[in-house]
């Protein structure tokens, strides 16, 4: 690299294209500042871009200052168009939060009343023009509110919430009721083999319903005829669905949660 007799840099050709080509650029004097300064264009980067950087930049806990505000994808955000003065969300961060969560998103958490942009689900009635966004998504589906201002979100306390379809509600808006299913069987009776012999029998069962041979006596019945060795008729819902007798109550084990539902989009300040 070429100096002139008063010590100044005299360009012999592009030290650019020695960049762009990686060719290293040296110093013809033996001197550690000139070899410096060398080493120093040979790690440069081109601002056209056409040569990257080749490391991280340590910039000793000093700030790059006064950058331009991103336009590309690629570019660098700055503090300005994350963050305005009182710390509301700027537009970047609420694009992709609105993108993540949207108007009318569900969620569940350990809070208990509303908070942000997120109301509870208890059936609150709130106001059509403060939460018109969600008001455009679900309307009056889950309740018409005062019926001219206002609208009701849902009520989803002591709810399990399934996915649409199959043999669930026919719209998200319906809560489905309680229900198990029906237990059912049938038998056949007959009342003995002949005068003096009367026995009660049971037969042809199906379902819930078995039977059983009696040994002892039953009694007798009104006419004072013996009814020994009648057959014994049984009940067991388990043997309709195996479901039954699996527990001894139909609720399956749970925690407690609050459901919110997104009411408003973040908004830029």
């Amino acid at each position: 690299m070429p100096f002139d007799s008063q010590g100044k840099f005299t360009r012999m050709h592009n030290w650019e294209q020695d960049r762009i080509n990686d060719i290293d650029i040296v110093t013809d004097h033996a001197d550690e500042e000139d070899d410096n300064f060398a080493e120093a264009l040979n790690e440069t980067f081109l601002r056209d871009g056409r040569v990257a950087m080749k490391g991280d930049i340590n910039m000793g806990g000093y700030r790059i200052k006064n950058l331009g505000d991103a336009v590309s994808n690629s570019d660098v955000v700055t503090k300005t168009q994350m963050q305005s003065e009182d710390n509301t969300v700027k537009s970047a961060v609420a694009s992709v939060i609105n993108a993540l969560q949207p108007v009318g998103d569900i969620k569940a958490s350990v809070k208990n009343a509303n908070h942000g942009k997120w109301l509870l689900c208890n059936g609150q009635a709130v106001s059509r023009t403060t939460y018109s966004e969600l008001f455009a998504v679900i309307g009056t589906q889950f309740g018409s509110g005062n019926g001219t201002t206002t609208f009701n979100v849902p009520d989803y306390r002591g709810k399990f919430l399934r996915g649409l379809g199959g043999n669930s509600a026919a719209n998200i808006y319906t809560t489905q009721a309680e229900g198990l299913p029906n237990i059912s069987g049938q038998f056949q009776a007959s009342d003995g083999y002949g005068t003096g012999d009367r026995r009660v029998l049971f037969r042809d069962t199906s379902g819930a319903f078995t039977t059983t041979n009696a040994s002892s006596s039953f009694g007798t019945w009104d006419n004072n005829v013996s009814k020994t060795a009648a057959s014994k008729l049984n009940f067991s819902a388990a043997n309709s669905n195996s479901i039954y007798g699996a527990s001894t109550h139909v609720t399956p084990i749970n925690q407690a949660v609050n459901y919110f539902i997104k009411a408003k989009s973040e908004t830029v300040a």
